[in-house]
């Protein structure tokens, strides 16, 4: 699956964005209200695409290519409207098992890749909403999509009030953040070791035969 959701069959995406300076109290107040988490933190890398005229970005649209831990995606999104802190505009989106392949393919038909961004993210759901706890290298964010009245009442329950949703997108925080060049950690995350398997306990009680020598 994407980071969020499988494609729709009539995309609309709707989010309202808040800043935390920690996701404790967050996740606490998710699992108390019967939350699910649906993906544990997990490496996302972004990258969005335009025309060499920016033609995309002048008509208030993006085209990404997304990869989420093994998955990835591409997605069109559409001129964002905002009421009252709440983001809604069209997304387009769909898996590709190879997004590199997908960002190459691109270049090859003349579109240029223009900013990538990146971001730690866990993801929950509380009902039909779902609810994003994304650690950036400008701060910790929590991301509420779902029905407007829906994001309203579950961002209420998280101690999320309105008066501090953030209509604007990643690209735009890191540029208002003063920032240059892509979003990007400065470290990347080490590779995870997948654990041992533990011995039978037959196999440690049993005993070992004579070593052979070696010959010379």
């Amino acid at each position: 699956m994407t980071s969020k959701r499988k494609p729709a069959p009539n995309p609309q995406e709707t989010e309202a964005k808040v800043r935390v300076p920690s996701f404790t109290a967050v996740r606490r107040r998710v699992a108390a209200a019967g939350g699910r988490l649906v993906t544990a933190r997990t490496l996302e890398t972004n990258t969005l695409f335009d025309s060499p005229r920016g033609s995309l970005r002048a008509a208030g649209k993006s085209f990404r290519v997304r990869r989420y831990g093994a998955s990835g995606s591409i997605t069109l999104k559409g001129v964002a409207r905002v009421f009252e802190g709440v983001k809604s505009r069209e997304e387009l989106e769909t898996l590709v098992s190879h997004p590199e392949t997908m960002a190459q393919i691109l270049v090859s038909l003349g579109f240029v890749p223009q900013f990538r961004y990146e971001k730690f993210r866990e993801v929950w759901k509380m009902g039909k909403t779902v609810i994003c706890l994304d650690e950036t290298p400008i701060g910790r964010f929590v991301e509420v999509e779902g029905k407007v009245a829906a994001i309203h009442r579950v961002a209420a329950e998280l101690g999320l009030g309105a008066h501090r949703f953030l209509s604007s997108s990643y690209p735009a925080l890191w540029a208002e953040s003063g920032k240059t060049g892509d979003m990007a950690f400065a470290t990347r995350p080490p590779a995870r070791v997948a654990p041992s398997r533990p011995r039978s306990k037959a196999s440690l009680a049993a005993p070992r035969g004579p070593r052979r020598k070696r010959r010379s």
